[in-house]
């Protein structure tokens, strides 16, 4: 291919990496395990479980230590697996019950209670050792403020998620090629040689040596497993070479820092693997000094060749994002050559995983987004498109440096941070908006026991005189439970703490070896929290809707709403169609839907940054929610927006599936007027953009248009469905027709057919 930008030619793959590529369709893993990273492709029999043991043959060894320990072990324990053809190696563990994860600690370390072989006492014993503190700590926080009673019917409502998944960041790639694995321990023993002041912060630093030692051990063993396999005589004379390569590149980054760019993505994808897989970073900022290198001197294996090889290894263990183009440190165009490539081994791969990124600002060349384009034109809902202009001055506005602030990636589904220096919680918990528009109604009463008080008593919906008595008592619920929110979502962070969670990628995390202090411990620079949204057009709508029929206009009574709400308007019809009828909506670029709105939304966002995360830094907004519109809306009743009880809320910072009737530049406007910049934990919005829009050159040069208008006006990120409906509706009934139609949910894509029929229903309800 002689350019990457362009949008007609398409990367031709070199005849080795042809036959990867065919491999890898023989043995790639639906979507549901990719996303898990749960891809190892070698069926392993008897498998002793390397935490279980370490913990149960250690049992005077710290915790921490114990834990490197364990995972050293397990990938020590991984066959050494290397496919025919293949440049880089290295495949994810067998699925142990109980495996350290990012998110959580050590997670599945209640299966050593069913033990049939252990004693009760020594379960109970080895069970305290793998999880010194649990997710039970957050309920038990709840119930200590609120009472178990009113604790566990606020749980019934399903007004928040606290303390929830927690777990992607981005660590240093950029620290690991500067330094390389030897380098890291001269790096560990520098800051040891200030920080060790007793046994537990000498275990801190001697656990972050073992995960380094480790991998070293990791490479040198694919090294030698290559050598040998180079000396058996096995294979063609080309795939003895191959496997020469192969142990001469292991064995040199098992020690020293890169020097070429195979050498430099055989490194990253050790820590790539190690890391779950998790966050790939700004993957063309800091793997382009070795791809000019190697173009101009040469390589091993070719430029090309490289970077197909380290996506192949994404594509089919399901890394969770990859982030393109955007602003350099020093406010220059970032785009470069890498930017392209990487588009284009995306566009051929044409799956689910690689999940890529662009982001876009003022300067960035035309090129890079007609690309983008011309994928979803193709049927691919990656890449997501992020404006550096919301983002960049939103992290600046809660006192990110200009420089560090114009080097965020992204991350998990769409969440932002600064990589290699944060840890912004990556949904810290989640809140329904909408649930508590019921609580400002009902004056506070639960909503699953009706005769339990969760929230301050501040009336009943019939007794406000005016609109603006009603949204104040929304705002003291508000006040209430984000204070008591808060402080849960901070009960889940000790828990991670308590646990390591995130030990892989403490060294590799600048801070955290600084201070002597663990990732979740407010070791990183940066430590904001991150609350997702839900509920907010569902709210807004029904603010909106109260406050033209009800209180303006006077066409519905305020018992006559109440008892059509109580009914889920069973026997009130007409009053649910002046609803959803006769009130504006979210989404179609009208002043006062949207001004609502944002109304909402700021007064929630400001409202979780007047609190800080006990990592140290405030709080702020995001609204990426997978499958969790769904969900919060089966927990919540009937609203004046005219939604039935059930229904599905949204997944993203957009209207409310079927509210939008303007069309597609309508419904980006009225998002531009939401207070974005307070939302940087991540704040995505669904696009529905059939391919009859993508269809012809002069209608992707419009939408390349409009979707940057979009984010230099105020919007912050957009992804992508462009499947038509009529393809929708017969993939429910002929899935077998549709295996490559690809949707998006509130921050990931997903093939339609291997959706559950709910989350099949919410995304053709977009098309209402």
């Amino acid at each position: 291919m002689k350019d990457y930008k362009s949008t007609e030619e398409r990367i031709v793959l070199s005849s080795r990496m042809a036959a990867v590529k065919e491999d890898i369709l023989q043995r790639v893993r639906p979507f549901t395990y990719r996303e898990k990273t749960q891809c190892c492709p070698v069926k392993v029999e008897n498998l002793t479980n390397p935490f279980v043991a370490e913990f149960a043959e250690h049992p005077d060894s710290s915790y921490v230590i114990n834990l490197a320990n364990s995972i050293v072990r397990s990938w020590m324990e991984t066959p050494f697996v290397i496919f025919e053809n293949e440049a880089v190696v290295g495949i994810t563990r067998p699925e142990y019950a109980v495996k350290e994860h990012f998110s959580l600690g050590i997670r599945g370390a209640e299966s050593v209670l069913e033990d049939p072989c252990m004693d009760r006492a020594r379960a109970q014993a080895l069970y305290h050792r793998l999880a010194p503190l649990t997710k039970r700590h957050i309920a038990e926080e709840g119930e200590r403020i609120l009472g178990k009673t009113a604790f566990r019917a606020l749980e019934g409502d399903a007004l928040f998620h606290a303390g929830g998944y927690q777990g992607h960041t981005v660590p240093g790639y950029p620290r690991l090629l500067e330094n390389g694995l030897d380098g890291m321990l001269e790096l560990i023993d520098r800051y040891a040689a200030v920080h060790v002041k007793d046994q537990e912060s000498a275990d801190f630093y001697e656990a972050n040596r073992i995960i380094i030692r480790g991998m070293s051990r990791w490479l040198e063993t694919y090294a030698g497993t290559a050598a040998e396999l180079a000396e058996s005589g096995q294979g063609s004379a080309v795939q003895r070479q191959y496997y020469r390569e192969i142990a001469e590149n292991c064995a040199y980054v098992a020690h020293r820092k890169p020097q070429k760019l195979y050498q430099a993505v055989q490194l990253i994808w050790c820590l790539s693997l190690w890391d779950w897989v998790d966050c790939m970073g700004r993957m063309d900022q800091y793997l382009y000094p070795f791809y000019k290198r190697s173009k101009e001197e040469g390589d091993v294996v070719s430029a090309q060749d490289a970077m197909v090889s380290i996506v192949f290894k994404i594509w089919e263990n399901g890394s969770h994002n990859v982030t393109l183009s955007g602003r350099k440190p020093d406010g220059a165009d970032a785009t470069n050559e890498l930017s392209y490539l990487l588009l284009q081994i995306l566009r051929d791969i044409h799956d689910v995983h690689p999940r890529m990124s662009v982001r876009v600002h003022q300067d960035s060349p035309g090129e890079i987004l007609d690309l983008a384009v011309q994928l979803w034109a193709e049927g691919m809902s990656d890449p997501t498109v992020v404006s550096d202009e919301t983002v960049i001055k939103g992290l600046m506005k809660i006192g990110t440096p200009l420089e560090d602030a114009r080097d965020y990636s992204m991350l998990g589904c769409q969440e932002i941070e600064i990589p290699g220096k944060s840890n912004f919680g990556c949904e810290d918990g989640q809140f329904n908006l909408a649930k508590l528009f019921e609580y400002a109604v009902n004056g506070g009463m639960s909503t699953s026991d009706p005769t339990v008080r969760v929230g301050p008593d501040t009336g009943r919906f019939v007794d406000f005189a005016c609109f603006e008595d009603f949204f104040s008592a929304f705002r003291t619920q508000l006040e209430y439970f984000v204070k008591i929110f808060c402080h849960l979502c901070d009960s889940g962070q000790e828990v991670r703490a308590a646990n390591f969670a995130k030990l892989v990628k403490t060294p590799f995390t600048t801070g955290c070896l600084e201070k002597g202090r663990p990732h979740d411990a407010g070791g990183p620079i940066y430590n904001y929290g991150v609350v997702e949204t839900a509920g907010l057009a569902a709210a807004a709508d029904s603010f909106t809707a109260v406050k033209k029929l009800v209180f303006e206009e006077g066409k519905i009574s305020r018992q006559t709403l109440t008892d059509a709400l109580a009914a889920n308007f069973q026997g009130y019809e007409k009053e649910r169609q002046m609803l959803l009828n006769m009130a504006p909506k979210f989404g179609n670029d009208d002043d006062d839907a949207d001004a609502m709105a944002a109304r909402v939304l700021d007064l929630f966002w400001s409202e979780c940054g007047k609190y800080r995360s006990i990592r140290g830094d405030v709080y702020t907004g995001a609204c990426s929610l997978l499958a969790g519109g769904i969900g919060f809306g089966r927990k919540t009743g009937a609203l004046p927006d005219g939604r039935f009880a059930g229904e599905p809320l949204g997944n993203s910072i957009g209207p409310r599936p079927g509210a939008d009737k303007n069309g597609v530049s309508a419904m980006l406007n009225s998002v531009a007027k939401l207070p974005l910049e307070k939302g940087v934990g991540g704040t995505t919005l669904n696009v529905v953009l059939t391919s009859r829009l993508l269809s012809a050159p002069e209608l992707r040069t419009h939408i390349a248009s409009m979707i940057r208008t979009y984010l230099l006006s105020g919007g912050q990120m957009a992804q992508i469905t462009t499947a038509n409906l009529e393809d929708l509706l017969d993939a429910k009934v002929h899935p077998e027709r549709h295996g490559d139609l690809i949707v998006r949910i509130g921050g990931f894509s997903v093939q339609f057919v291997q959706l559950d029929e709910s989350a099949q229903n919410e995304i053709i309800s977009r098309y209402n």
